[in-house]
C-alpha cells in the first residue's frame, strides 16, 4: 500500500497511522491464519487500532478498501471454497 510509512520493531510488519489518528498494521504472511494465506496471495491486508498500542477496533483494510472480517470473508474468502 502506497500508504505505508514505518515498520513495526523486529517483526518488520508495515504501519502507518491514518488523519484519524488510528494505527494500522500488516498482517503477518507468515501466520497461519486465514487472513495470512489472503496476504500470502498479493492481497495487501492490515488491520486497524484506535492508536499505536491500543485497541483494535474491528475493521480491516484489504486492497486499499475498509471492511468488516466479516464483509472481508464474504468477499474474499468465500469464493475459495
Amino acid at each position: 500500500m502506497a500508504t505505508w510509512t514505518d515498520q513495526l520493531g523486529r517483526s518488520g510488519l508495515r504501519s502507518f497511522t491514518d488523519a484519524e489518528g488510528h494505527f494500522w498494521l500488516e498482517q503477518n504472511a507468515a501466520k497461519a491464519s486465514k487472513w495470512a494465506k489472503l496476504a500470502r496471495q498479493g492481497h495487501d491486508v492490515a488491520w486497524e487500532f484506535d492508536k499505536l498500542g491500543g485497541a483494535y477496533t474491528g475493521r480491516m483494510l484489504v486492497d486499499g478498501e475498509i471492511y468488516t472480517p466479516s464483509e472481508a470473508t464474504k468477499k474474499f474468502l468465500q469464493k475459495q471454497k
